[in-house]
């Protein structure tokens, strides 16, 4: 061993003793270095790829850098198998929704806890730390392949052996030296199975996510949804599993379920706003208006509808936000009700302009 360093794998030991959890991994990079992906966020967001997302995108100078802190000697990645200690969804029953692994709960809890641990650890021996968890400031997978956990997926996520893309990182920078892993030689290979599954072609190009096709992304955008995207998304509510279920590497850890924390539609859609902010404070909700989460409610109950959905739908089209409007009246289009919409058209139109042009195109398109 290297005067005056230590194997990251000692340095946990010391901390958890034998109790050591399976769902998480370490690895090490040594510091300074010239890693940094400053110029591939920028290009993201130079070819409009983020889809006008911020969050890393904002600051590429900063978030992308390695040379964060002048006193860094290391920088420890932690990587937490959410999976293991949950379930995917296979199907949801007529008039349920599903939400996507990752948004079930708040899996960055138990990453935050442990780092935290190891923070205390290297102040109490006097070393500096500052950590990064799910912070705009720092690009979670800056270090993750130099550290030796795995390697970038073609579908942009970050894969481990035996784990895939279901894990969630945190970055440790600290003033004590580890002694750096050893670099993987594994990846993708001809694979491309989350290209195939994806189902709007996000995925369209290896290791290039476009966010403007992304389910996940329409699922939590402020913007209107177009038609072609509300039919893709289904029965979902929040997120979307396609490319990480897919993934070989980590199938091992599913745990397929069905209807296990689905949401039952009708009833979400009957919740007061406060209601469902605080049921779902963990999601990013668009300037924390329910209306966004109702929108994707009213689309996975149209395109997995349960008997009487219509008069859900009728209910919504007299609703004073004209986009829930203009959803229902889709809704009731994609359901096969135009004889509801042929009936209730005169009582709306001329409500709002959206509204009106969505029942425009309903009457004249077959469904």
């Amino acid at each position: 061993m290297e005067i005056n360093k230590e194997q990251i794998d000692t340095f946990i030991r010391k901390i958890h003793g034998s109790e050591l959890d399976s769902s998480f991994q370490y690895g090490v990079v040594e510091l300074p270095n010239e890693l940094d992906r400053v110029k591939q966020i920028q290009e993201t967001v130079d070819k409009g790829r983020n889809a006008g997302m911020t969050f890393t995108f904002s600051k590429p100078e900063y978030s992308g850098a390695s040379k964060k802190f002048e006193w860094a000697n290391s920088a420890i990645v932690v990587a937490y198998n959410y999976m293991k200690k949950s379930s995917y969804q296979t199907i949801s029953e007529p008039g349920y929704s599903r939400i996507a692994v990752f948004s079930k709960k708040d899996h960055y809890e138990p990453l935050r806890k442990e780092i935290d641990l190891i923070i205390e650890s290297l102040i109490k021996n006097n070393h500096q730390a500052k950590s990064f968890v799910d912070s705009s400031l720092h690009y979670d997978r800056l270090f993750f392949e130099e550290a030796g956990l795995g390697w970038q997926g073609k579908s942009t996520m970050m894969l481990s052996p035996g784990v895939g893309p279901w894990q969630l990182l945190g970055t440790i920078f600290t003033s004590k030296k580890f002694i750096a892993s050893n670099k993987t030689k594994q990846s993708c290979g001809d694979c491309n199975y989350c290209k195939i599954a994806c189902p709007t072609g996000a995925l369209n190009e290896d290791y290039i996510l476009d966010a403007n096709l992304c389910i996940a992304y329409w699922l939590q955008s402020p913007k209107i949804i177009p038609r072609d995207f509300r039919i893709a998304i289904g029965d979902r509510f929040y997120g979307c599993d396609e490319c990480l279920i897919s993934c070989p590497p980590g199938q091992r850890e599913v745990r397929l379920k069905s209807q296990d924390g689905n949401i039952n539609i009708v009833d979400f859609l009957q919740k007061k706003d406060e209601e469902i902010l605080k049921d779902f404070e963990r999601f990013y909700i668009p300037k924390l208006n329910a209306s966004y989460l109702r929108r994707n409610a009213l689309i996975a109950l149209a395109n997995n509808p349960i008997y009487g959905a219509d008069t859900t739908f009728l209910k919504y089209l007299s609703n004073s936000n004209p986009e829930l409007a203009m959803y229902s009246v889709w809704c009731l289009w994609r359901i096969s009700r135009l004889d509801v919409l042929y009936e209730y058209s005169h009582k709306i139109i001329g409500k709002n302009k959206i509204v009106q042009d969505e029942i425009d195109w309903a009457l004249k398109m077959p469904s």
